[in-house]
């Protein structure tokens, strides 16, 4: 009760209807606290449609993919209709996982003991557990999780959602200059292991380009920062800029053949990031760990086969940025863990997508 009343007080010190002039940021406890993350994976993340995969990984009946997202376990798999569909990972025996990584499979076979599942879920074996139909009738199937595709991108929904993915972000897709899944094709993932909250991740990326000029020499020279703008949605925000009128060629950063003469950087509340610049797509996953560690996932994606160096070279312009914006954020979460920092403020020409983010977090938390 003690500890409910105490993240509570924090959670109010955020106050969600002061103008980005006069407000002050979410405490450091939003940041550092084992709490506030148990929160969030009940108030957040359950809540939210969260990307998990692509579309080119189920290309025929069959093939699948698995993961966990904190605690929940999931395989998503392409059905005997050609439909994804997405299960929890957990025999319904003794909660075993039934799957790993991806692949192409007829069937789900329990790896203790044996239990079995077509690809719609359905038990279909349990050695000498008992007569099928008696088990059948205690509902021994894999539990379903809603799974929806927008564009070349698989998303779960761990709760009940009240729309439909792509309904709810055609808005979004609209705001872009052109279509941002036009002619792509996947090239390459990476990941990243950061040392910091994974809002610390996410609030970088909605400064509003506030950051870039200081963090990212490589990328500041391709931009025209001055053009830098943000259009706030629903449940995301768009941060949008165009080239340099003179773009420079940094061979140790980015070059003006990767960023193109547009970049859009559009957020989907609470974890996902789309990049559309030049030839390139670039998503970024955020997968809290703990309180002060996450996984950042990129998926690559090119219009049609880049040529070789091209794609070298642009891979490591990207990982650059990636490398800048991990130091920077493991530096943010070293003072906020100081107990020096307790509440910031924002800079009201660039940082209202991430006053947004906040303002989406306060309002979940309430709801809990």
């Amino acid at each position: 009760m003690q500890q409910d009343l105490i993240l509570l007080e924090e959670i109010q010190r955020f106050r969600s209807d002061d103008p980005i002039e006069k407000a002050a940021t979410p405490p450091a406890s939003w940041y550092t606290s084992q709490s506030f993350l148990e929160l969030e994976e009940d108030s957040v993340f359950s809540k939210q449609w969260l990307f998990v995969g692509r579309r080119d990984q189920l290309r025929k009946p069959g093939d699948y993919f698995s993961g966990t997202f904190l605690r929940r376990p999931y395989v998503v798999v392409l059905d005997d209709e050609g439909a994804p569909r997405a299960f929890y990972n957990v025999c319904s025996h003794h909660g075993t996982c039934v799957a790993s990584g991806e692949g192409t499979t007829e069937q789900f076979v329990c790896p203790y003991h044996g239990w079995t599942y077509d690809r719609q879920g359905t038990l279909t074996k349990a050695p000498l557990a008992g007569a099928l139909q008696s088990l059948k009738e205690r509902d021994l199937d894999l539990k379903p999780i809603t799974v929806n595709q927008w564009g070349p991108l698989i998303a779960l929904h761990f709760g009940i959602p009240a729309t439909p993915l792509a309904a709810e972000l055609a808005p979004l897709l609209d705001a872009f200059a052109d279509d941002p899944f036009e002619k792509l094709q996947f090239v390459r993932r990476a990941t990243y292991r950061v040392d910091c909250n994974w809002k610390v991740f996410v609030d970088n990326y909605l400064d509003g380009g506030y950051h870039v000029a200081h963090v990212h020499p490589g990328l500041t020279g391709q931009l025209d920062i001055a053009s830098y703008d943000s259009t706030i949605g629903q449940r995301w925000s768009l941060q949008s800029c165009r080239a340099a009128s003179s773009p420079g060629d940094d061979s140790k950063g980015d070059f003006p053949q990767r960023v193109g003469q547009h970049a859009d950087y559009a957020w989907v509340y609470p974890n996902f990031m789309i990049n559309r610049y030049g030839p390139w797509m670039d998503t970024n996953t955020v997968i809290p760990l703990s309180a002060d560690r996450c996984l950042i996932v990129f998926d690559y994606y090119h219009e049609g086969p880049p040529e070789t160096e091209f794609l070298e070279q642009s891979l490591t312009a990207s990982d650059q940025v990636q490398q800048e914006d991990i130091e920077i954020c493991h530096r943010v979460q070293v003072g906020l863990n100081s107990g020096v920092y307790e509440q910031g403020v924002y800079a009201p020409g660039f940082e209202a997508p991430m006053l947004h983010f906040h303002r989406l977090l306060h309002a979940d938390f309430q709801v809990k």
